[in-house]
């Protein structure tokens, strides 16, 4: 009997869900949804009220580690497996929307890596590949960003370049919980990637830092020229 109560109560939320989408759902409440694909019978709420609690809030949730959320009294493999994989299938279909499309400017490459980074809690170090036309090829990342400077991969970074013969690279890095004003080892290393670049006929264009919904561009401030 319990089965098939909760079994109605899943129909009705998926049911919910198709005819009015989220705006109406708590965090928990979305929470709940997704966990019926992990968990296929029994009532999830109780488990996702934990999951908000341990984590703070949905994004938290999404953000934690697989380690982390299967400490969750109920959360298993299954659980973390499905929640841990959404923000990369996220950024994937973001990434998927844009590919082709031209940046040529600071402000559309900002806005767009502000973007890409939403999901990282941790600083990531990524170069954005364009062609001759600055059409977006794919963002790869590249190495660690720290609060002093960005740490990249120098032959990670050549490798992606020459696979996908990239004419021009803006380099870019995240300072989740943090300023973007740039270090000045941040500018040493700009330029210092900018030459190792030159060798190999590619164009370093620009160097972009992303602090939460904020930006900079290095070529575009008027005070870090590279």
């Amino acid at each position: 009997m319990a089965g098939e109560i909760h079994q109605k109560h899943r129909a009705r939320m998926r049911r919910r869900f198709l005819e009015h989408g989220l705006d109406n759902f708590a965090d928990h409440e979305v929470l709940e949804l997704l966990l019926y694909y992990a968990v296929p019978r029994g009532d999830v709420n109780p488990l996702a009220h934990r999951l908000i609690e341990e984590f703070g809030s949905l994004a938290g949730v999404l953000e934690a580690s697989p380690v982390d959320i299967q400490r969750v009294s109920g959360a298993g493999e299954a659980v973390a497996a499905l929640l841990h994989l959404l923000p990369p299938v996220f950024r994937r279909y973001q990434l998927s929307k844009v590919s082709g499309a031209c940046y040529n400017s600071s402000e559309l490459l900002g806005e767009m890596l502000i973007g890409y980074f939403a999901d990282k809690p941790h600083e990531t170090a990524a170069a954005v590949l364009l062609d001759n036309k600055c059409r977006l090829i794919r963002i790869c990342e590249i190495g660690q960003g720290s609060a002093n400077a960005v740490r990249v991969n120098e032959r990670k970074l050549l490798t992606v370049v020459l696979q996908h013969n990239a004419a021009n690279v803006v380099l870019a890095h995240n300072h989740p919980r943090g300023a973007c004003q740039p270090s000045r080892a941040d500018i040493l290393e700009t330029s210092r990637l900018r030459e190792l670049l030159r060798r190999i006929d590619v164009m370093l264009v620009d160097h972009i830092i992303v602090a939460e919904r904020r930006w900079i561009s290095l070529q575009s401030s008027h005070s870090l020229r590279i």
